[in-house]
């Protein structure tokens, strides 16, 4: 499933694992994929992610253990208020100071477990990451579970404790094959790849935008089970009685988006004290991704 947005400050950091200022909203130049500048584009527009300079992202440079953590927490929005449990006791040797120090103990007392000796610095694999987003997305919602295994050709190098958590994002689509259907879980997980999950799974957290139109409409995706999403339209700040909405219909542009028309309703006359729905709700298979627009 691919879902909707916002969030704070996150920034991806340079080797030395220091956190930079903010750069200014413009392509990298060293991403030339469309598809991947509007996502990277999108992450810093809220703050999430940066670059290691003002014109340079790195999307090949392999993302750290510290720095998915973080990005995790602020992509996501735990929240250390609601903490689950008590950080575990190796949790006093990692250095108070440290830059990461408050993201690692609120993953950790939100559970999202590190399995393994933590290394800030050391390189989480693919898989390692799935399972701490999963792990993340956990403490959101009620999402759809895991109901059936996808076809990956490299499945044998998933370990049996990540298998879930690879097959989660599968299926919400929050990650993704290769043409060869592969996922590399034992790949070192970059940069890109990572804002590329993260992209997703807060669009899947952060579900509810304004569409276009001059009726103020927003929708909220929520996913109901392996094949279907829920996507209901609520029109607020109405300007009395009689104002409701209404899906005219939903166009299939692609094998992968999906469109959703309304129309925004007005009172008919001599009708001002009826009152319409505010909120109209449409099922769509979780291959599509949804936006919605005025008729």
């Amino acid at each position: 499933m691919r879902s909707h947005t916002r969030t704070r400050i996150l920034a991806f950091f340079v080797a030395a694992g220091m956190l930079l200022g903010a750069v200014p909203g413009y392509a990298f130049s060293d991403i030339t994929d469309d598809k991947q500048a509007s996502i990277i584009q999108s992450l810093q527009d809220k703050g999430l992610i940066q670059g290691v300079t003002a014109d340079k992202f790195a999307p090949n440079a392999k993302l750290t253990n510290a720095q998915a953590v973080q990005l995790i927490v602020d992509a996501i929005g735990l929240d250390a208020a609601k903490k689950k449990t008590d950080a575990p006791s190796w949790f006093v040797s990692v250095p108070q100071n440290a830059w990461y120090a408050p993201a690692l103990k609120t993953a950790l007392e939100r559970g999202v477990t590190v399995d393994g000796t933590w290394n800030a610095n050391a390189n989480p694999t693919r898989q390692q990451f799935a399972k701490l987003l999963y792990l993340g997305l956990l403490q959101k919602g009620n999402y759809a579970k895991v109901s059936k295994y996808t076809s990956i050709t490299d499945a044998k190098q998933i370990a049996s404790k990540n298998r879930v958590a690879v097959e989660y994002l599968l299926m919400t689509k929050v990650a993704s094959l290769d043409s060869k259907k592969n996922f590399r879980p034992t790949a070192a997980i970059t940069r890109m790849e990572a804002a590329e999950m993260i992209y997703y799974a807060e669009r899947m957290v952060n579900k509810s935008y304004a569409s276009s139109g001059t009726a103020t409409v927003t929708y909220k995706v929520e996913n109901v089970d392996a094949d279907f999403n829920k996507v209901t339209l609520t029109r607020t700040n109405l300007p009395g009685t009689g104002y409701g909405l209404k899906v005219r219909r939903i166009d299939f542009v692609s094998d992968t988006e999906a469109v959703i028309v309304y129309e925004a309703t007005s009172p008919n006359a001599g009708s001002a004290n009826i009152v319409y729905s505010a909120s109209a709700v449409v099922y769509v298979p979780v291959v599509y991704d949804i936006t919605v627009q005025a008729q």
